[in-house]
Formats: C-alpha cells, structure tokens, sequence
C-alpha cells in the first residue's frame, strides 16, 4: 500500500467499513459523520478521488458516493486481519455458541456446517476427514469361517474400515490379530500397506499367513470415500437480484461435486471478488481454514459468502466452528482405543 499516505488509508478503511454496513455509496460528509477523522470536506474529497484514480474505490454516478472495488475490499480485510492479530482476538468470543450434537462424524460435521451457514446466511463446504489420513487404533479379526474372515479397521476418529476377507485356513486367528494391532497401532491407514510388508520381511514367520492382508490393503487403498458435507447453497442467491439465466449458473455450478475440489484448490485463505477466479462468483468472497485432531490438519471448511460482509463475524463465525471441531475431534481421538 505504498501508493497511499496514512490518511488515505485511514479514509478507505472508514469508507469500506460504512459501505459494509449499509449497502450504500458512502459520501465524504457520511465519512466525516460516521468517523473522528478530523479532516476538512475538501481534503477527504481529494483522497477520495485519489483512491477512485488508484482503483480502490468507484463512483457508480456524478455526485454520488463511493462503492469500494475488490482491490478496496481486500485492503479492508487486511487491516480487520492484521487488528484481529495484535489484539488476537479468537472465535470462541463469538455469540454463536452451540454444543455440536453427539453422535457419528457426519452428525458431527453437518451440524457445524448447518451452524455457519444459518451465521453468515452462506453456502459451506466442509472437507471431511479422509480415513486414509487418520491412524489406526484397533484392529479387529472376526473368523466366520476357517478361511473367511471380516476385518475391521478402527481409526482414531473411530472410523473403521469393514472389509471382508478370504485366507488360507488359521488356526488361531486370534495371534494374527494380536500381532497386527502391537505392529501397526498408531501408524496412519495410508501407510498401512508399506507397514505391513515392512513386518512381513522383518518376521518371516507371519509371512504366509499375513499375505492375504496385504492384499487387503490393496483394496483400503482403492477406496471411495464421500468426502464433502455441504449446507446452505440457497444462500447464495437469497439475498442476490440477478436474472434467472444467472441464478441458475450459480446454483448448478455449486451443486457439482466437481466444483469442491476446485473451492478447496485455493488453500488457506480469504478471496475477495475476482480474486480467486472462479466464473460467475465475482461476487461472493471465500475463506478457507483447516481444523486439526491434535496438531495434524484432518479437513478443511469453505465459506462463499457476500463479498459486502461483515468480515469480523466471518472470521469469528469460522474460527468458533474450526476450535470447536478441533476440540471434538481431538477429544475422540484422544478416548479411541
């Protein structure tokens, strides 16, 4: 922001935060109102013209007020997150507090999602956790016959992968099972199969009767998991006036699975207007935040959101949700044994 004096940054501030707040070009006298700048009329006219000439901010009409532009908007939020760092303000503050409904993870996660989304009037994508990317806690041979078995793989978020599987005859499938759990509790499912071998080739004599397992791991590997809760698509266009051809691009276009991938593609961040470049959404903003089980990111939650927002209560509204799922998680990762 070289390119602009103290003042003027102080003037654009002021002039984004009103706009924000009431939808209206904001003149210099309504900056003067709303403020205790002390600066004369004529010299917050010739900022503002200045920042109209920098393209921070535009004049809709002669004589009417200033809209800020997205390059004027991400200045603003810049300013809300570098405030939020010295005072660091965190989201629990938020009066948007709720207990998370007990129950599995999907209950869990949508429950959050559910949450932002009636918040912030947005649509939310949350990334659930990838078994694969989770460790194992437990696992759990059931014979059902001498050479049939259901293998249960119990991860920390108490994720398990059931999967049946057909051996050679064990006669106590009880010691394989003993055996798997003190070799590979605690790694991660995604490195199960290359644990496994490593086990294989370190005792040669489980290896005949363990070969069956690294095939099933072949097939852990191989699966599909629904990875994405949504909530809340509608939001995005409630509150919009835009033509029925453009509507319907918005909301075909954020109930394709293909365009989560895409939203996530971003990384962590926020995204105002044109700047995360996604056809169609020039008007919304996107903030992206991990949350974690312990210290290891496991998922990632996406909120589309008007770009005229209150960004103080987004940042607020999403960090609540990451601490409280942080929280959850780590808690049932901490109790599954």
């Amino acid at each position: 922001m070289k390119d602009l004096s103290d003042r003027q940054k102080k003037i654009l501030y002021c002039l984004v935060r009103e706009y924000v707040k009431s939808g209206i070009p904001v003149s210099s006298q309504k900056v003067l109102e709303t403020t205790n700048l002390e600066w004369s009329g004529a010299t917050v006219r010739n900022d503002m013209r200045k920042l109209d000439y920098l393209g921070y901010v535009f004049q809709p009409h002669t004589s009417a007020g200033r809209i800020p532009t997205d390059k004027g908007l991400k200045f603003y939020v810049n300013e809300v997150l570098k405030v939020r760092k010295e005072t660091k303000k965190v989201g629990s503050s938020i009066d948007i507090r709720t207990d998370f409904p007990i129950g599995d993870l999907d209950k869990v996660i949508r429950g959050a999602a559910k949450l932002l989304s009636n918040t912030l009037k947005a649509f939310v994508i949350i990334e659930k956790p990838n078994p694969m990317n989770l460790r194992i806690r437990r696992i759990v041979l059931t014979p059902v016959t001498k050479t049939f078995s259901i293998v249960n793989i119990i991860t920390e978020l108490g994720l398990t992968s059931v999967l049946p599987i057909q051996h050679s005859e064990i006669s106590n499938i009880l010691e394989i099972e003993k055996f798997l759990n003190k070799s590979l509790d605690g790694i991660l499912l995604s490195d199960f199969k290359l644990k496994l071998k490593e086990v294989v080739e370190k005792f040669s004599w489980v290896g005949g009767r363990l070969k069956e397992f690294i095939e099933l791991s072949e097939r852990i590997a191989s699966e599909k998991y629904d990875e994405y809760i949504i909530e809340g698509v509608f939001n995005l266009v409630n509150a919009k006036k835009f033509g029925e051809d453009k509507l319907r691009e918005i909301v075909k276009i954020s109930t394709n699975s293909e365009f989560y991938p895409q939203i996530f593609s971003l990384g962590e961040g926020i995204y105002v207007g044109k700047e995360h470049n996604i056809r169609n959404f020039e008007q919304y903003a996107v903030l992206i935040m991990p949350y974690f089980v312990f210290e290891r990111e496991v998922g990632r939650i996406a909120v589309i959101f008007d770009k005229f927002s209150d960004y103080s209560k987004v940042f607020d509204s999403v960090e609540y949700v990451v601490n409280r799922l942080t929280e959850y998680f780590t808690i049932v990762a901490r109790n599954v044994e």
